[in-house]
């Protein structure tokens, strides 16, 4: 029963959603300084 319980809260939307938006932020900011640093070096 535990283990069925403990699936079910892993499974849950917040925890599914929070696990795949950290990672998306954590390359959206490094996509970011790439883009930043492509347009400081096309601009200087």
């Amino acid at each position: 029963m535990k283990t069925e319980f403990n699936h079910a809260a892993n499974a849950s939307p917040r925890s599914g959603s929070s696990k795949k938006i950290t990672p998306l932020v954590g390359a959206a900011i490094v996509v970011a300084m790439i883009a930043v640093a492509i347009w400081f070096a096309m601009h200087t």
